[in-house]
């Protein structure tokens, strides 16, 4: 055999090994336990909700530039807005869509039974519950909502096609056009836009009702939304640093949300769960480019609001993309099927399991919600791989 054959057998085996030992992923429920455990409380009372005015902390913490400085380099556009400020005229369905949505959330993810402080009758018995087993959730919510509608003068420059000169004069005249309109030298023409701005915060007080004691700590938890259209993608009404920061944040979620639903799951939910397909709106064609309405900006924010409060105080379910090592094939056929129950019981009656099969055990114990057996099993499949970077960090994970 020669040089040439035997680098080719060499690269074979390697790609084949490559394969084999390749991890697959798969996207889990997984039942978080809340960040503050709750004890010896049945019932979730939801009490007073007041609107507020007063300034909304800013989302980039450092100290606000010069207006000046932020007018020359980052393109700071009238009217200025540098900070998030709450008023009456902004309250209009905030305060009720806060309530219904913490409600809801409540509803479907807590073990808590849910009710209303101007209820005439208490709990799904129709009696009144024992005032030590109830809790009362109060707030205080401060909203800032602005559209902002104008014009602002771009830099245009006519280049006038001729289809005889060659691709090379082309491509330089496109980039001497688009050269002068950056440098903002060529024709100024008023260009239209819309920004929309808003934030939201709301502060958390959960008590015992027989005594009126803090249950946990008061929480502030806050939520910004800010996009533009048209015109300059580069200006905003914003400092650049806040708009920066907000726009990270949503991207995130975006990005997320598009992982654990794709085209395909969507078009195979319209099959198995019609109901559920419409209630998404995923029969309707959704455009970027198409500015969203106050309500559905108000909705969404105060469902960022309402999630991020359950996880302090109930056990939630969170959609993860788990990594499956490549260990006994027939739990790993099973994991990937989300059949996690049979896996774990597959696992168990393995005697001698190696470090990717501890691991896996320890992943259907996590997506099922067993936090602590799932850390147990995570911690022996580290001691017995140390040098595999996933299983320390699944051990970090799932540390109480």
């Amino acid at each position: 055999m020669n040089i040439s054959n035997q680098r080719k057998k060499y690269c074979l085996l390697f790609f084949i090994f490559f394969l084999n030992s390749c991890s697959s992923k798969v996207i889990v429920q997984i039942v978080r336990p809340p960040i503050h455990k709750i004890e010896n409380i049945e019932f979730v009372e939801i009490g007073d909700f007041q609107f507020i005015e007063g300034e909304i902390t800013n989302e980039s913490s450092p100290e606000l530039e010069s207006k000046k400085i932020l007018i020359d380099k980052n393109k700071f556009l009238k009217p200025y807005i540098t900070n998030f400020i709450s008023n009456k005229k902004n309250s209009l369905q905030i305060v009720d869509l806060v309530i219904s949505t913490i409600a809801h959330e409540l509803s479907i993810n807590s073990p808590f039974k849910i009710f209303f402080n101007n209820d005439t009758k208490f709990g799904f018995s129709g009696t009144i519950p024992d005032s030590e087993k109830v809790a009362i959730l109060n707030g205080k919510i401060k909203f800032f909502e602005k559209k902002i509608e104008s014009k602002e003068d771009l830099s245009y420059f006519t280049n006038i096609k001729n289809r005889g000169v060659s691709l090379e004069k082309a491509i330089l005249a496109r980039t001497i056009s688009m050269g002068v309109e950056a440098s903002g030298t060529g024709f100024k023409v008023p260009t239209p836009y819309v920004e929309q701005l808003a934030a939201i915060e709301v502060e958390f007080v959960l008590t015992k009702k027989s005594d009126l004691s803090n249950i946990v700590p008061r929480k502030t938890i806050r939520s910004y939304y800010a996009k533009k259209w048209g015109g300059d993608p580069y200006s905003s009404h914003l400092p650049r640093k806040t708009k920066n920061t907000i726009l990270k944040n949503i991207k995130q979620e975006k990005e997320f949300s598009k992982k654990i639903l794709s085209r395909i799951d969507k078009a195979g939910l319209s099959f198995s769960d019609p109901t559920e397909y419409f209630a998404r709106g995923f029969n309707l064609k959704s455009n970027s480019l198409v500015p969203k309405t106050s309500l559905e900006i108000r909705i969404d924010l105060s469902r960022q609001i309402a999630k991020k409060y359950l996880k302090l105080i109930s056990p939630y379910n969170e959609k993860s993309e788990m990594v499956v090592k490549d260990g006994d094939k027939i739990a790993e056929t099973l994991i990937n099927g989300n059949a996690f129950m049979e896996a774990i019981s597959h696992l168990k009656g393995i005697e001698n399991r190696n470090a990717e099969d501890e691991y896996n055990l320890g992943l259907s114990l996590e997506a099922i919600g067993d936090i602590k057996q799932a850390n147990f099993f995570y911690r022996n499949a580290m001691e017995k791989n140390s040098a595999e970077d996933l299983y320390f960090k699944a051990v970090k994970r799932t540390k109480n």
